[in-house]
């Protein structure tokens, strides 16, 4: 995730100057049975605005990769937005929109008192490969929606007049959420949406619901007990079974009481036996189900719950103008 801390370098060379690269992060993997790659962003200091040309250089011990990169002038597309809902005191904003080859992109920004988990639940985009076709990727697409079902809960764009897209995809930004301890957590997100040109001025943001992790609380349970009822931090739920899964492992099944808290828990954030940095957890819950969690246990089998999920629920409509 961070290629700069595990030997590459990179460079960009302008004329006679070097300037070394700031940083350098993952942004996303792809593999297939031919190919395994990855895209990173590299970050660089400020250039001279004259420049018009530089060569990109990229080290991994003794293999070096030089690509002429050419600058152009850059234009704000965007239109600057200012629509915000406060709910559970977690904000949530529009902050720019813009229109690209038939797709209507917004850029959101969600605030919270805690770490933001996840801001609605998208479904995974289907691998692309050279020889996928825009309609073979969108047959693709509809066909992830029907299978992930309820599982998936993603953002939406409304039309005043009638109509309803939902979210094609999204580009996340990779700056930390927490600037500095006690500075609230924020989120910044780019989604697009596969919508048509109309002549709608207004439309609006549905965003499903918001996931908090509150990492104070924590409990232990002994398994030989089981059914038991634990309290984690004011948020209670109930271990009703604990079966061997492997040599070492268990399979803790949990069912969590309904909640009146605002916002509303859902469920542990992690689970841990004997060794607490290799945690379970369970990043898709089912509403009505219970959750399952595995995890190495030693003599006796006790397990540790710590920090706890909360669901700000919506639908969060912002309503926005088009361009």
């Amino acid at each position: 995730m961070a290629p700069l801390e595990n030997g590459v370098s990179a460079a960009l060379v302008v004329g006679t100057s070097r300037m070394n690269a700031t940083s350098m992060r993952r942004r996303r993997m792809h593999m297939s049975h031919k190919y395994i790659g990855a895209i990173d962003t590299i970050t660089f200091p400020q250039i001279a605005a004259a420049a018009d040309r530089a060569e990109l250089r990229v080290n991994e011990a003794a293999d070096e990769w030089r690509i002429s990169v050419d600058f152009a002038p850059g234009g704000v597309e965007a239109t600057a937005l200012a629509a915000e809902l406060v709910r559970d005191g977690v904000a949530v904003r529009a902050t720019a929109v813009a229109r690209h080859e038939g797709e209507v992109i917004v850029e959101i920004e969600v605030e919270a008192p805690r770490q933001i988990r996840v801001v609605g639940a998208p479904i995974p985009t289907p691998a692309r490969f050279s020889s996928t076709t825009e309609e073979d990727h969108r047959a693709r697409l509809i066909e992830h929606r029907r299978v992930f079902g309820e599982r998936s809960a993603q953002i939406a764009l409304e039309y005043e007049g009638g109509g309803r897209y939902e979210e094609v995809r999204r580009l996340f930004s990779q700056e930390p959420q927490q600037a500095a301890p006690g500075r609230p957590y924020i989120s910044r997100f780019v989604v697009a949406f596969d919508a048509p040109h109309t002549d709608e001025k207004v439309a609006t943001i549905v965003v499903p619901f918001v996931e908090l992790n509150d990492r104070e609380p924590t409990t232990t349970a002994d398994l030989r007990d089981v059914p038991v009822d634990l309290n984690l931090g004011g948020h209670r739920f109930r271990i009703i079974s604990a079966e061997p899964s492997g040599a070492d492992q268990r399979q803790v099944v949990v069912e969590v009481a309904p909640s009146r808290s605002r916002p509303r828990f859902t469920q542990p954030a992690r689970m841990h036996g004997i060794d607490e940095k290799h945690f379970a957890w369970n990043p898709e819950l089912r509403p009505g189900e219970p959750i399952s969690l595995t995890t190495a246990v030693g003599d006796p089998p006790i397990v540790t719950f710590t920090g706890a999920v909360l669901r700000v629920d919506g639908p969060l409509r912002l309503e926005i103008p088009l361009p």
